[in-house]
């Protein structure tokens, strides 16, 4: 009964978790949370994606990569490839203390970290680069649940 209960418990802490986690969505500005992407040139854009503290490093790079791809197909391009890259994630550590009455208080050290994943990349009309945008978008929009 009791491992009945904890995997309740933890299984619902996994779901706030992840429905908290900073989705796919276009940015309201370059440092807002979500993608933002921009025209470099002609054929090439710079991609970033900027989580929350709920998303990880990873989700942040495949949505980057994702952004990529359908910057990509947006715009007429076929295949790409990331011609730089950066991870520019941040990471707070702080403690914050609860009182319980005068005698007794609760500290907690935590860390925090706010991932930004920043990509170049360089498109192509023919299948000549490394990346086929369209193969990246169904792949990556399956993997996370998400509608075109």
């Amino acid at each position: 009964m009791k491992n009945k209960f904890k995997f309740v418990v933890m299984s619902l802490c996994m779901v706030l978790l992840v429905s908290c986690a900073t989705t796919y969505e276009r940015a309201k500005s370059p440092t807002g949370t979500g993608y933002y992407d921009t025209l470099l040139q002609q054929g090439m854009y710079e991609i970033t994606f900027n989580g929350n503290s709920d998303t990880s490093v990873t989700t942040a790079q495949d949505y980057a990569l994702l952004r990529a791809a359908e910057t990509c197909l947006e715009n007429g391009y076929k295949t790409f490839d990331i011609v730089n890259s950066n991870n520019n994630s941040k990471t707070e550590t702080g403690a914050y203390t609860s009182y319980y009455g005068r005698h007794f208080a609760d500290t907690t050290v935590y860390t925090s970290t706010y991932p930004k994943i920043m990509l170049i990349i360089k498109c192509s009309k023919e299948d000549n680069l490394t990346f086929v945008a369209e193969e990246i978008s169904n792949n990556l929009r399956k993997k996370y649940h998400l509608e075109k």
